[in-house]
């Protein structure tokens, strides 16, 4: 009998390199590869259901299946970082300090996104920014954005402002007319969703990360909460598993065969293009440990009931969801 093909779209993340390029592969399965930017992979699952296996963001994920949607998620979670460090603020603000953000305009690619949802969990748990004191504006257009295609409504006390037309969070931050800005986390990935990069961001003058040292505040991070924000999963359509119960298991042994390999490739010095490459990895794993991209449900378990707690609390889910019956329960246990 010949292999099931299932589409995956995923980024092109060198944790995943192996399963493109057939290394590594999946039982009784043939993997059709869509390399795609994180945003325009969960709009398009959002909008139409696109692909059989799809990275997903987290938050999206948490609000999609309160509403029913018919995705399992396994414990794969493709990237992770201290996403309050990607804040850029201009100069001319004065603002040195997280807490200077209290009463601020702060801009965001979108409200719902994982990595909004984890800076406004920092700013208020760690530096006393309470959400409802800023106002956020929106640089997604509401027909081509993740919470568009989920209904987003700002919760009450919560203020929302859509990015004027013609305008960007760049051009904001430039002219003043906002304080902050998080721009995609992801800027070397071209995505119609977004406009503003980081590398325009670094290469303006005047502008600035608000953490000067984003290497020692992830390090902090890690060390207070054991985690670093894990903003997207891997979601499996549920006919697939109903068809498959052995799918989800073999996906996720697949992913973690093919991040192997990817480290195996990094700890190989000579292959890198990144200056004192071998002082950097170490100083990685001086404070990450050997693994710093963990997959498991087990030692994800942690941050994943903290991001349930941070969307119920913004107002993104009615309810923190019981993160266990996300997850497909053959992986419950990795």
């Amino acid at each position: 009998m010949s292999d099931r093909r299932l589409t995956l779209a995923i980024a092109d993340y060198d944790r995943v390199a192996a399963l493109a390029d057939g290394r590594v592969t999946v039982p009784g399965v043939e993997l059709e590869l869509r390399t795609l930017a994180p945003s325009e992979t969960f709009y398009r699952m959002l909008h139409e259901d696109a692909f059989d296996v799809s990275e997903m963001s987290l938050s999206s994920f948490l609000i999609a299946r309160e509403q029913g949607r018919q995705w399992t998620a396994i414990p794969v979670f493709p990237n992770r970082t201290a996403f309050h460090t990607s804040l850029f603020v201009h100069e001319r603000s004065g603002i040195k300090r997280p807490e200077a953000l209290r009463g601020k305009r702060i801009g965001l690619p979108e409200y719902q996104m994982t990595a909004a949802v984890w800076t406004r969990g920092a700013l208020a748990h760690d530096f006393g920014v309470d959400p409802t004191s800023v106002e956020w504006f929106i640089e997604r257009r509401p027909e081509l954005s993740h919470g568009g295609e989920t209904g987003f409504r700002p919760a009450p006390g919560i203020r929302v402002s859509q990015v004027p037309e013609g305008e960007t969070l760049h051009s904001m931050l430039v002219a003043g007319e906002v304080e902050a800005v998080m721009p995609s986390p992801y800027p070397g990935m071209a995505s119609r969703l977004n406009r503003t990069s980081a590398h325009d961001l670094r290469a303006t003058p005047g502008v600035r990360r608000l953490f000067a040292d984003p290497w020692a505040e992830a390090a902090r991070t890690y060390r207070k909460y054991g985690f670093l924000h894990c903003n997207h999963t891997v979601v499996v359509q549920n006919r697939h598993l109903e068809q498959d119960p052995e799918l989800a298991m073999n996906l996720f042994l697949a992913f973690s065969e093919a991040k192997r390999l990817a480290y195996a490739n990094v700890r190989s010095i000579e292959r890198s293009s990144l200056l004192m490459a071998g002082p950097r990895l170490d100083e990685q794993q001086e404070v990450f440990g050997d693994d710093p991209f963990p997959y498991g449900f087990e030692s994800s378990a942690a941050a994943l009931r903290t991001l349930a707690g941070y969307s119920h609390e913004q107002g993104l889910t009615s309810v923190p969801a019981v993160v266990e019956n996300l997850f497909a329960s053959s992986t419950l246990a990795t």
